[in-house]
């Protein structure tokens, strides 16, 4: 995942509160600032703690410039008071350090903060969002989100592949991050996958999503049966003629007329396997039927009983043959 949008190296901040950042750290600031509304008012509130550890500077100055036979007359009192304003002093300014570190991890860090991590390995998980929104997750697959949306916007971020079906809140855009890939919505269901490449891909269940490529701000809008794709900075929108999709959430494998490719590819997909096709008669065949939360097992005597093959399992790996007369 692009974190950038969300965090930024803490030397670039303090470059730009210290006013010593260089030209490309400014511009990098500057992107920063317009990802999110959030990260200027994250910002905001870093300045205003950095303008107190600048009054402990002048607080310094003045004391470093006390009339020194003032200072002398008191003797021992002053070494001691002296040496209590130093600590004081050196107290301070680590608060003020302590409480710039810990407002940036708060507001950026998930599982310190405001912000909440959860991640998938092997096993397909849900959960819900404080706004009543359902997140289906697929393996190997994490999500990034507010503990509650107090803001005008509600943002995650993610990695890897989830079904969302957003709560409807006219006032408060619902947007996803994810690789290159900005997603808008208001309340619909659609979902998203990130690919080995970089590739994103979103494909729209109910109502009305927006696709942009943060890189090139190229936006799509994609309805009901529409899919969008951003790949290799491209972005494009067609009719999504993928009809499993979202089978790793439902259980449900369909085909129709669909050539043995694309039936492998598919199975290979949902049941984590590796096909070898070594019968050269499916290469022109196209295959209908439907599977619906059975196990490989069953699927391989489907094949062998409907395209008179035979199928022979390793581990996970298919090797598919035709059968011996």
């Amino acid at each position: 995942m692009n974190n950038n949008n969300k965090h930024i190296d803490e030397q670039l901040l303090l470059a730009i509160l210290e006013e010593t950042a260089s030209e490309q750290d400014k511009q990098q600031f500057q992107e920063w600032l317009r990802a999110d509304s959030e990260n200027k008012d994250l910002f905001q509130k870093m300045q205003k703690i950095w303008k107190s550890s600048k009054e402990i500077e002048v607080f310094q100055k003045i004391d470093e410039a006390a009339d020194w036979k003032i200072v002398k007359a008191k003797a021992g009192k002053t070494v001691k008071l002296n040496r209590a304003k130093h600590f004081m002093r050196y107290a301070a300014t680590v608060l003020v350090l302590v409480s710039l570190s810990f407002l940036y991890l708060y507001q950026t860090t998930p599982g310190f903060g405001k912000y909440a991590q959860h991640k998938t390995s092997q096993k397909k998980d849900q959960i819900i969002l404080a706004d009543g929104t359902e997140v289906f997750l697929n393996k190997q697959t994490k999500i990034i989100y507010p503990k509650s949306f107090d803001s005008k916007i509600r943002n995650v971020e993610m990695e890897g592949e989830a079904y969302f079906q957003v709560k409807p809140d006219p006032t408060k855009p619902f947007i996803i991050k994810s690789g290159n890939a900005r997603i808008e919505v208001l309340g619909t269901s659609f979902n998203v996958r990130n690919e080995s490449d970089g590739t994103t891909i979103v494909s729209v269940n109910s109502g009305k999503v927006s696709l942009k490529n943060q890189k090139t701000q190229e936006v799509v809008y994609l309805t009901k049966g529409e899919k969008g794709i951003i790949k290799k900075n491209q972005v494009s929108e067609s009719t999504n003629q993928e009809l499993n999709y979202q089978s790793w959430k439902t259980g449900v494998l369909i085909f129709k007329n669909t050539p043995m490719s694309k039936v492998f590819t598919d199975i290979e997909t949902y049941y984590g396997v590796k096909i070898t096709n070594r019968s050269t008669k499916l290469d022109t065949l196209t295959y209908t039927n439907s599977f619906t939360n059975i196990g490989i097992d069953k699927v391989i005597d489907e094949l062998e009983l409907l395209l008179k093959v035979q199928v022979t399992r390793k581990g996970n790996h298919l090797v598919i043959t035709d059968v011996k007369n």
